[in-house]
C-alpha cells in the first residue's frame, strides 16, 4: 500500500488495518470488516492531507482500545472461580477459618500462689494458700508432680512434690482458688518459730503437667506433699545442714547460761554419715529427728558437741532437755517418767570446764 492517499474510499477492519471501501474482509489479517467507508469524496476534497492521515491514526488507536478491553474482559472472566468456599473473606482468612479473636492459647505459665496462713499441725507445716492463674483465658494444673516451695527471702522453709492428677486446681480468668497445702515431716527445714509474716510460695509445673483450659471442674481442698523436693535456693542436704547450724547458735545462749554445767536428759545425739538399722544418715535426717524431738518435748535444745569439752567426739548434733538438775538420778528420772528407752534418754553433764570421764550417767 503507497504512504500516499490515492482518492479511493477506504474501511477499517477491526485490527486497524486499511482496505479498499468494498472489501468484505481485511486483506492483512482475514478479519470480517463492516460497511463504514473511510472518508467519501466529499470529505476528501475538503481535507487537507495531515488531517486524513489524523482520521486513519485515530481509527486505528480505537480499534486497538477496543480489542484490549475485551482481552481483559475475557481474562477476568476465565480467571473467576466458582469455589466459593475458598474465597477469601475480609481480614485475610478464608470461609471457614477460625478467627485468632476467638482461639485463647494454652497456658504455659505457673500459676502464682499467695500463703494467707502458716501453722504447725501434726501432719506437719500447713499452709493456706491462694492459687491465681496468670493467663488470660485461664488454667488447669493436673500436674502428678508439682513442685511447689516455700521460702523467708532467700531462707527456704519447705519443698514438697504434690499430686494434683486426681483433684486438679483449676483457675478461671480474675478468680482465686484456695488450697490447704500440707508438708509432713521431712519437706520443710524451718517451722513457724523460726521465721515471721507471710512467706513466699513458688509453684513449678511438673513435667507431666496436662494443661487444658479453665472448666468448673473442683478438686480436693487439702492436698499432702507426697516427697521432699528440691528447695528454691540451695539443695536439701544444704539446707538442712544451715538449719541446724541456725539452731544451735539461737540456742546457745540459753544452754551456756542455763544449762552448762549441770545434769540434763540427752535425748538425741547424731550425725550424717552414722549408720543406723542398716541407714546411713543425711543432714536432712538428722533435722528431721531433731525437730520431732522439739515438736514433742518443751523446752528443747540443740547444742554441737565439739562446742563442749564434755563429748568424746566433736561432731555430733546433740538434742537436749531444758531441764536442769543438782544429780543424774534426778535427770535419768525424767527419761522414766516420759517412757523412753533407756538407750535413747539418759542423764549429761555439759560443760567447758571438765573433761569426757565421768559425765555420762547411763539409765539402767
Amino acid at each position: 500500500m503507497s504512504g500516499e492517499f490515492d482518492g479511493t474510499p477506504l474501511v477499517v477492519c477491526p485490527q486497524g488495518h486499511a482496505n479498499a471501501w468494498h472489501y468484505r474482509f481485511c486483506g492483512q489479517c482475514g478479519s470480517p470488516i463492516g460497511a463504514v467507508a473511510y472518508p467519501d469524496d466529499g470529505m476528501v476534497e475538503s481535507a487537507s492531507p495531515s488531517r486524513r492521515r489524523g482520521w486513519l491514526i485515530g481509527g486505528v488507536v480505537a480499534a486497538v482500545v477496543v480489542v484490549a478491553v475485551a482481552v481483559t474482559a475475557g481474562v477476568l472472566l476465565v480467571g473467576s472461580s466458582t469455589d466459593e468456599a475458598a474465597t477469601p473473606q475480609a481480614g485475610g482468612f478464608t470461609a471457614g477459618t477460625a478467627s485468632p479473636a476467638g482461639i485463647v492459647p494454652a497456658c504455659t505459665t505457673a500459676p502464682l500462689v499467695q500463703a494467707e496462713s502458716v501453722d504447725m499441725t501434726p501432719d506437719g507445716l500447713t499452709v493456706a494458700a491462694a492459687f491465681m492463674s496468670q493467663c488470660p483465658g485461664g488454667n488447669t494444673e493436673a500436674a502428678s508432680s508439682a513442685r511447689i516451695t516455700v521460702a523467708d527471702g532467700q531462707r527456704d522453709i519447705a519443698a514438697g512434690l504434690f499430686d494434683f492428677s486426681a483433684a486438679p486446681v483449676t483457675m478461671k480468668p480474675g478468680e482465686t482458688v484456695r488450697r490447704t497445702l500440707v508438708f509432713p515431716a521431712g519437706t520443710y527445714w524451718r517451722t513457724t518459730e523460726m521465721f515471721s509474716g507471710a512467706p513466699q510460695l513458688v509453684f513449678h509445673s511438673g513435667d507431666d503437667n496436662e494443661v487444658t483450659s479453665a472448666s468448673a471442674t473442683s478438686g480436693s481442698q487439702r492436698v499432702v506433699a507426697h516427697t521432699v523436693a528440691e528447695p528454691e535456693h540451695g539443695s536439701i542436704d544444704g539446707v538442712a545442714e544451715a538449719v541446724l547450724r541456725e539452731l544451735r547458735d539461737a540456742d546457745y545462749a540459753y544452754v551456756s547460761g542455763s544449762l552448762a554445767n549441770r545434769w540434763i536428759p540427752q535425748i538425741g545425739a547424731k550425725k550424717a554419715g552414722l549408720v543406723v538399722d542398716g541407714r546411713t544418715l543425711t543432714s536432712t535426717d538428722v533435722l528431721r529427728n531433731h525437730l520431732a524431738l522439739r515438736d514433742k518435748y518443751n523446752n528443747v535444745r540443740l547444742l554441737s558437741s565439739g562446742q563442749w569439752t564434755t563429748f568424746s567426739s566433736g561432731d555430733f548434733w546433740v538434742t537436749v532437755v531444758g531441764q536442769p538438775k543438782l544429780s543424774p538420778a534426778e535427770a535419768n528420772a525424767w527419761c522414766d517418767a516420759q517412757r523412753i528407752g533407756v538407750d535413747d534418754c539418759f542423764a549429761k553433764f555439759v560443760s567447758s570446764l571438765f573433761g569426757v570421764e565421768g559425765t555420762t550417767a547411763y539409765r539402767k
